[in-house]
């Protein structure tokens, strides 16, 4: 299915199943059909679930314009809006999460949040030591411009997800060069004060062995507002919901009964 932002570019998006309204959100350079196993299980628990492509990502339109985060922020809602969702439960991935983020910094339309291997904060200073790998204020641009030079994963994807997003990264190739904007924008945005003042539900789940994060920001970060927990998922890389989905997926029915309250 299709929508069109008020800036005029197509994003796509599916509905699954019917009941309270779950939004599984990809990362940079994601596909909505690595969550597959996800929109599976929630279904089964009576969940609607909906995911989508970011702009210039998956079966999205390509376009130039609004390769910001801001501007995702802005689709995100806007989806949210078009579909009427009362309340929805937000799970985003990597980048994905840090959506999930700046949509807590501006709008109350949400239940509760669950981030997937994503620091609050990518950048790294003399006070914060849990960003993205190495990068800085002075270099980043430098060490982001190509993808490093980690294995994602620690054993490879599960073979259940692979089928579906191999065909997606076949029939819409991602254009790394081309959105580059959109992530020195993304590494740039400090979301911990948001994270630290919020009132709604949040879970920060990180992968132990990420080869981009120190999995401790997430008890530091939970440590400082008691609306906030953590896990950290032992045996996996960064793509905790894909590499070990049966694992991840007792975390996310945690999560989504817990949270349940919330929803309408």
């Amino acid at each position: 299915m299709k929508f069109l932002t008020d800036d005029k570019v197509e994003l796509d998006y599916n509905i699954y199943g019917t009941g309270k309204p779950v939004i599984l959100i990809a990362g940079f350079g994601g596909y909505q059909e690595i969550w597959q196993l996800q929109v599976d299980y929630l279904v089964k628990m009576n969940y609607q679930v909906i995911t989508y492509d970011h702009r210039n990502h998956g079966a999205s339109e390509r376009t130039n314009t609004g390769l910001t985060m801001s501007r995702l922020i802005t689709d995100l809602h806007e989806l949210i809006d078009y579909l009427q969702l009362d309340e929805p439960l937000l799970i985003g991935h990597s980048m994905g999460a840090s959506v999930c983020y700046g949509y807590l910094s501006r709008y109350d339309n949400v239940a509760a949040v669950m981030s997937v291997d994503q620091t609050v904060k990518m950048l790294n200073d003399m006070d914060w030591h849990y960003g993205f790998m190495n990068i800085n204020t002075d270099n980043y641009r430098t060490e982001t411009s190509q993808p490093a030079d980690v294995h994602e994963t620690l054993h490879g994807l599960n073979f259940r997800v692979m089928v579906k997003l191999n065909l997606a990264k076949n029939k819409y190739p991602f254009d790394r060069v081309a959105n580059l904007p959109l992530l020195f924008d993304h590494v740039t945005k400090d979301w911990h004060e948001t994270i630290q003042k919020s009132s709604h539900p949040i879970m920060l789940v990180a992968a132990k062995e990420s080869p981009y994060y120190n999995s401790d920001f997430a008890k530091i970060v939970a440590d400082e507002n008691e609306n906030v927990t953590s896990a950290v998922v032992d045996n996996s890389g960064h793509d905790i919901m894909a590499e070990v989905p049966d694992q991840f997926n007792q975390l996310l029915r945690h999560f989504v009964l817990s949270n349940r309250r919330y929803q309408s």
